[in-house]
């Protein structure tokens, strides 16, 4: 019983760091739609779309939508 907890709890921790790992992207930011939402271009001119994680920024069309977009989160 005990050893089950153990392989429950290494495979837990295993889940969390491969849901941690992130890419790493450098561009120029050359569009932002909404608070939330911005298009990055890179080094080889490939355009990206990067949706930002846990932001709740109102959409274009809501209440506040336009001043989200001039100041985006973070």
């Amino acid at each position: 019983m005990h050893s089950t907890a153990r392989v429950i709890a290494f495979c837990f921790l295993l889940f969390l760091s491969i849901a941690a790992s992130a890419d790493s992207l450098t561009g120029k930011v050359i569009k932002i739609t909404d608070g939330d939402t911005l298009y990055v271009l890179d080094a080889n001119y490939q355009e990206h779309k990067i949706r930002l994680a846990e932001i709740d920024a109102p959409e274009r069309k809501q209440a506040y939508g336009l001043t989200s977009r001039k100041h985006p989160a973070g």
